[in-house]
């Protein structure tokens, strides 16, 4: 059985989304006693304990709002109705203030192609809140990838059955063909995973061809989060220079911004 460490090291690496509730001031009677903590997932699940009663139940309900705003709060809950503070309904006679500290996830994303952009991609990532994943089906390709967090050798045609691949990741199709490209990306969009970002390395020719393919095989696929050509419109063609481009983007539509990205030069 993990101890709330363990699971508290993993919530700051970014395996998930999560909220630290701890005890951080007790006075008077009451089950909570300063520094006891407790870790809420956004499926309602909780490990460790700020006292249990109604007050854990009220500090797991913050929680889950603070996982969908993705904020830190102080609150201070009311054991006894005279003294001040959220009311609980307990009458133990004391008062609990509660930290709660939001954790977000590491952000995905999945490089199909394991080339010089790929590369490039996972060695400029690696110091960045991403986790890398990088598939291609050619072995001594990704021998050549040090940097990603997860290779995975498979062909392209099966890149996606079999996994489970988390809503709102986002993924960079790259591969050396035009044939896997657009394999990759239908399979993306008929898998139903609500990616944030797909972005693709491509020309105008190119563009059109897959969009076409993509609208016959999937009408009602959503193309706000499809980005081909790939990357930010700051030049060089350079695999660094192309890779920097895209890492940027990335970054940008992460946090809600707006640049000139190259798709728009194709409109």
């Amino acid at each position: 059985m993990k101890s709330i460490y363990s699971e508290l090291l993993e919530l700051a690496e970014g395996s998930a989304a999560g909220v630290l509730v701890t005890v951080v001031d007790k006075q008077g009677s009451g089950p909570a006693a300063a520094g006891a903590k407790m870790i809420v997932y956004p499926d309602g699940r909780s490990s460790g304990t700020v006292g249990g009663g109604n007050l854990e139940s009220l500090a797991i309900r913050k929680a889950l709002t603070l996982i969908e705003t993705k904020e830190n709060a102080l609150e201070t809950f009311s054991m006894d109705e005279e003294k001040r503070g959220t009311q609980t309904g307990m009458i133990c006679g004391g008062t609990a203030t509660l930290f709660f500290e939001y954790f977000a996830p590491q952000k995905q994303v999945f490089i199909f192609g394991a080339g010089h952009i790929g590369r490039a991609l996972a060695y400029h990532l690696k110091p960045l809140p991403w986790r890398v994943t990088i598939i291609d089906d050619r072995p001594e390709a990704l021998s050549q990838i040090a940097d990603a967090d997860e290779k995975i050798l498979t062909h392209f045609d099966d890149a996606l059955k079999g996994r489970i691949f988390p809503k709102g990741a986002f993924y960079v199709i790259a591969t050396y063909g035009h044939r896997h490209d657009g394999t990759v990306l239908n399979a993306i969009y008929k898998a139903n995973i609500k990616p944030a970002y797909v972005g693709m390395v491509a020309s105008a020719k190119k563009k059109a061809l897959l969009t076409e393919d993509l609208k016959k095989a999937e009408p009602k696929a959503d193309l706000s989060v499809f980005y081909i050509p790939v990357g930010l419109n700051i030049g060089g063609t350079l695999p660094q220079e192309i890779a920097i481009s895209i890492i940027a983007e990335m970054q940008a539509v992460s946090n809600g911004k707006t640049s000139a990205h190259l798709r728009q030069l194709h409109d």
